[in-house]
């Protein structure tokens, strides 16, 4: 009997232990629990390994190290270069008249400083400033109503392209309504400036409102009876509306209207001695001075061929607005001139660019000191970090002979650069 019960057992065991033996084919929920075990596997290595970095507390409960390894309290840092060649066949027309140099070394240090605001901080350095603050402010990111405010120092929003940088512009040098009006870098204001976005008929709309110190950079040779910002109201105010359209799929089309306006240093044709101290010549006299530009960007990118092709129409027009002479020894300019310009940009292959720009501005009143030039640029970008440029400029002013002027332009950015204002 006990026989013919083990020989039962051995019938029942043998076959499960000689299937257990043969390879059985995998099921879906067998390699998903193994391809899981794996996961799990290197997510613990992966604990272990940030656990091994960490700084470890001593006996007394203090951190081994002091310093910080949490990379998000550090800042982005980025650097552009800007260089110029200047081949012009009658002498280099560059601010320190070199052939070939650096036009601007530009280091952005940019982050979050808490939930309530962005810092960004913007040094420029060159030969010729040394090293100085092209922008530094704080943007709000948490006020009610979707409204925006910057506090410090910052491209002006007025008009389209004085909000660039000038490495960032598709043509080298600012136009020249802009570097007669304002400066050959545009114009800078410190102060605030707030933002809105709108779109009460059914179109995309942007209100800004600006209140800085002065309108343009302090000239150190000119010296007034009073600061220009000694009232509120010599304080330099402006505004700026845009108006967006999509005309397409591929078309959209942008019109801007700005203004600004405060008081500023004009020269004196003759110094006349100051009455509280004689010993200091006063030869500038406080007048205001106003600015009103309207300015429309048209924009074409097919859908399909997008990176190979895209035309940038760009134009804009100022008036600066300057008062009738109100003392008999000012020289500072007076009436009403205009500029303008007009701006082509078309994409021929992926990585190249060709435009072309015009360029009129009005000289001072009772001058014949009219400024016109024509202006053609080729860009080639090898990646979205570099650009090379060159162009050619004919340009004329008053009745001086006109100047042809061949330049190069190369600029590269290193780090994590922000894109620009649309």
């Amino acid at each position: 009997m006990r026989g013919f019960i083990f020989l039962c057992v051995s019938c029942l065991i043998a076959p499960a232990a000689l299937y257990s033996q043969v390879p059985q084919p995998r099921t879906a929920r067998d390699s998903l629990a193994r391809a899981d075990s794996t996961a799990r596997a290197d997510s613990i290595a992966l604990v272990r390994e940030l656990e091994g970095i960490q700084p470890q507390p001593d006996t007394a409960g203090r951190t081994r190290q002091q310093t910080s390894t949490n990379t998000r309290l550090l800042p982005d840092v980025s650097v552009v270069g800007d260089m110029i060649a200047d081949l012009s066949p009658d002498g280099s027309t560059q601010e320190g008249e070199a052939r070939l140099g650096i036009r601007e070394v530009e280091v952005a240090i940019q982050a979050a400083v808490d939930p309530y605001f962005r810092g960004d901080v913007f040094l420029g350095v060159s030969d010729e400033e040394g090293i100085s603050i092209e922008q530094a402010f704080l943007t709000t990111t948490a006020l009610p109503f979707s409204v925006e405010a910057r506090l410090g120092r910052f491209l002006m929003p007025f008009g389209k392209q004085n909000q660039l940088h000038r490495h960032d512009l598709h043509t080298i040098e600012h136009s020249y309504v802009v570097q007669d009006f304002f400066s050959p870098e545009g114009l800078k204001g410190t102060g605030v400036t707030v933002s809105k976005v709108l779109a009460p008929l059914g179109f995309y709309q942007e209100l800004q409102l600006s209140l800085v110190d002065r309108i343009g950079e302090r000239d150190g040779s000119l010296i007034s009876p009073e600061p220009p910002n000694r009232d509120l109201g010599g304080l330099g105010y402006a505004a700026r509306l845009r108006n967006y359209f999509d005309l397409s799929q591929a078309a959209n089309l942008e019109i801007g209207a700005s203004a600004l306006t405060s008081e500023r240093e004009q020269p004196l044709l003759t110094a006349i001695p100051d009455n509280g101290d004689p010993a200091i010549e006063i030869n500038a006299y406080n007048q205001r001075q106003s600015v009103i530009a309207a300015d429309v960007t048209y924009r074409w990118r097919p859908l399909q061929q997008g990176i190979y092709q895209s035309l940038i129409l760009q134009g804009e027009v100022m008036q600066q607005r300057n008062p009738e002479v109100t003392i008999p020894e000012n020289l500072g300019p007076t009436g009403n001139r205009v500029g303008a310009y007009a701006y082509g940009r078309y994409q021929m292959t992926r990585r190249t660019f060709v435009g072309a720009r015009y360029d009129f501005v009005e000289g001072a009143a009772g001058n014949d000191t009219n400024t016109t030039a024509g202006s053609g640029y080729i860009e080639f970008f090898p990646s979205e970090f570099s650009k090379l440029v060159a162009g050619y400029e004919r340009l004329k002013r008053g009745g001086d002979n006109a100047l042809n002027r061949f330049i190069l332009q190369a600029a590269f950015s290193l780090g994590p650069h922000k894109p620009h204002p649309f």
